[in-house]
């Protein structure tokens, strides 16, 4: 501890420390045990030490805290983990967090953080896990950052990034949710790239030249793209002539265990030839009819309306994964059918109808047209998640328990995916990307995360039905 002490006895962590406290309102009073005149921090709530009595961690996380983050704590020097996430801090994010050279967890996301990402946090060399998510950072992600080698998680999504994506080499990313971030190797792409400056101090003459090298360049390689396009094109349609011209339509060797393989006259015979009459719904992916096979069954078939979405291996691949999934409330799946122009799946007709008409057997809103009732769950679904109400929002039927933050993510990226302009929500493969992470976060957790609070949702609520219409005004059905 000597080694901590100023001539006058003042322990640097202790003032440092009190920096920290004095530039946070603190509303729930969790930093009254921060005492100035103490003279070892490691007894002060929320506060890790080493054996050497060296501060080593501040878990500071959902504590109520707001104002800024002080410059000071660049000088606690031994700092292992920072987490701050789930407060109401603003203001930019000191550069002087680079200076804690032996940092290996970083986490401030769910605050309003604002400015740009400092460059100094790309000295952090023992950073493992670095997450700035759900603030309002803006400018481009600094390459120093994007090149930490070590880094095993970094997130940076949902804030105001912009301008060309390096090349992170972090092993897991996140940047979703940053809708004016364009890939680096087209910055012609981004809306506010700023144009180069010619300071290569050529003449006119010379410029002209160079101007016309390149023009000529450029254009070779477009007019031989556009070749290798059209002879592209015309393959594809040479060869899916070929495949259809050698597959019999009827009758293929594919097989999959239990399942039963219609030919496409048994499934047209099922359907009275797809009448009209036998149209059970229509849904995204096509129509579904029902039909009755020779020994008396009735099945209900899903046409898929695009037969080229999926290709004939992906088909068999996704009947396969469709097949295997068993449970007491799926719907088992009973057979396909596989041709080159057609593919359906055939599954066992119910007569009580569908589990969305069961799940809307009570509305609590049954007034008012579509966009009214929308925007009214909407603004509900943002209270909550304003007052921290996920219990409320979790069907009762799920049992188990669920972590807060893990919830509060979901119900982000849930509204997200509701806004108005097709432009503003995320791709559905960065949908897929975040909630991937969320399960592994679930199953495995995040220690560097700390302590979180879980809780079990198994209870029954009253707004389980308005929940059901918030599910499914949640994005396309």
């Amino acid at each position: 501890m000597d080694s901590l002490l100023s001539p006058k006895g003042v322990n640097y962590e202790v003032a440092a420390l009190m920096s920290v406290k004095n530039k946070m309102k603190d509303e729930k009073d969790v930093l009254s045990g921060w005492d100035i005149n103490s003279v070892d921090p490691c007894t002060w709530n929320m506060v890790g030490c080493s054996s050497q009595g060296f501060v080593v961690s501040l878990e500071m996380a959902s504590k109520g805290l707001s104002g800024i983050i002080s410059s000071s704590i660049g000088e606690l020097t031994h700092l292992h983990t920072l987490l701050l996430q789930n407060n109401q801090l603003t203001g930019p994010i000191p550069s002087e967090l680079g200076q804690l050279s032996e940092l290996e967890t970083l986490d401030l996301s769910g605050n309003r953080f604002s400015g740009e990402i400092p460059a100094s946090l790309g000295f952090l060399t023992h950073l493992n896990y670095l997450r700035l998510s759900r603030n309002l950072l803006s400018g481009q992600v600094p390459h120093l950052v994007a090149s930490l080698s070590g880094l095993s998680f970094l997130d940076l999504s949902f804030n105001n990034l912009s301008g060309p994506t390096p090349n992170i080499l972090a092993k897991d990313y996140r940047i979703v949710g940053n809708a004016f971030l364009c890939g680096s190797a087209a910055q012609e792409l981004c809306s506010d790239a700023t144009p180069v400056r010619n300071a290569t101090g050529l003449s006119e003459k010379d410029n002209s030249k160079h101007h016309s090298l390149v023009l000529s360049f450029a254009f070779g390689i477009v007019v031989a793209f556009i070749i290798s396009l059209m002879f592209l094109f015309f393959w594809v349609l040479w060869h899916r002539s070929r495949l259809s011209r050698s597959y019999v339509q009827q009758d293929y060797e594919f097989e999959i265990g239990h399942l039963k393989r219609f030919s496409f006259r048994e499934i047209q015979t099922a359907t009275s030839n797809f009448s009209p009459k036998n149209i059970l719904g229509q849904g995204g992916f096509g129509m579904v009819y029902k039909g009755y096979l020779p020994n008396g069954t009735v099945v209900a078939v899903k046409r898929l309306k695009d037969p080229n979405y999926t290709g004939e291996i992906q088909f068999q691949t996704e009947v396969e994964m469709i097949g295997l999934a068993v449970h007491r409330n799926l719907l088992r799946l009973f057979g396909f059918c596989l041709t080159p122009e057609e593919r359906m799946l055939v599954y066992p007709y119910m007569p009580n109808g569908s589990v969305a008409d069961r799940l809307r057997g009570h509305k609590m809103i049954d007034q008012g047209n579509g966009q009214v009732r929308k925007g009214m769950i909407l603004s509900w679904v943002r209270t909550l998640k304003a007052e921290k109400r996920f219990a409320e929002m979790v069907d009762r039927d799920l049992k188990g328990k669920f972590d807060d933050l893990v919830l509060e993510e979901v119900v982000e990226l849930a509204l997200l995916c509701t806004q108005p302009h097709p432009n503003l929500r995320p791709r559905m493969s960065q949908v897929l990307k975040v909630l991937e992470g969320l399960v592994e976060q679930c199953e495995g957790g995040y220690e560097a995360r700390g302590p979180s609070v879980s809780r079990n949702y198994s209870n029954g609520h009253e707004e389980h039905s308005f929940i059901v219409e918030a599910i499914e005004l949640s994005g396309p059905r």
